[in-house]
């Protein structure tokens, strides 16, 4: 995988709260990826694609469109899900809904970045 896209994804992890940074197939299928050692990162993006799919179903249904971003907040965290290509998404999950706001900001930041190295592969 890319050493550039690996590199792109450990800038999240200078929130204390990311568990998981990855870049997933749109099929759920893990392209890169980093995150802490207790963490089943095959599992969670397997899933995670499924809930990309239900927010552009959901957009479609509504005639808002394609999803921008996906972020489901639980009781003990946030998951992130962004679109960067047609083929690939950003999966981000955190263990606290504290850093949302700095999430974002990262999230935008490197987007163009990540779909550049995203293309390089």
């Amino acid at each position: 995988m890319s050493s550039s896209l690996k590199a792109l994804l450990g800038r999240f992890q200078v929130i204390p709260s990311i568990e998981l940074a990855a870049v997933v197939a749109t099929d759920g299928l893990l392209i890169e990826s980093t995150a802490e050692p207790d963490v089943d990162v095959d599992a969670i993006c397997a899933v995670a694609s499924n809930g990309l799919a239900m927010a552009e179903s959901l957009g479609r249904e509504i005639d808002k469109g394609g999803a921008i971003q996906t972020m489901l907040e639980y009781e003990d965290g946030i998951v992130v899900i962004e679109p960067i290509s047609r083929e690939a998404m950003l999966l981000l999950l955190a263990n606290t809904r504290d850093d949302l706001g700095y999430v974002r900001f990262l999230v935008a930041k490197h987007r163009e970045d990540m779909l550049d190295a995203l293309s390089a592969i």
